[in-house]
């Protein structure tokens, strides 16, 4: 695993096992005491979250991890 970025409350990162998935994605965590979620969004060809791995984020804060990557997209490339 490794970190890429921590903004606002979230970390983003890749996992080493993803090398070979076809499209970037990108997987964001966040973490209190005793609790964590995560997420799976992907970069290409647009950004969309998978549905599959959308974890307990509230509709809020996914739009939230959103506009961040929008804003760091190719720091995250």
């Amino acid at each position: 695993m490794g970190k890429l970025l921590i903004l606002a409350r979230y970390i983003f990162l890749v996992y080493a096992t993803d090398i070979n998935e076809k499209r970037k994605h990108i997987h964001i965590t966040y973490s209190q005491v005793g609790f964590k979620r995560s997420c799976k969004f992907w970069l290409e060809p647009i950004i969309e979250l998978d549905e599959n791995k959308k974890g307990d984020f509230t509709d809020k804060e996914l739009n939230e991890i959103k506009k961040l990557i929008e804003e760091n997209l190719e720091t995250l490339k």
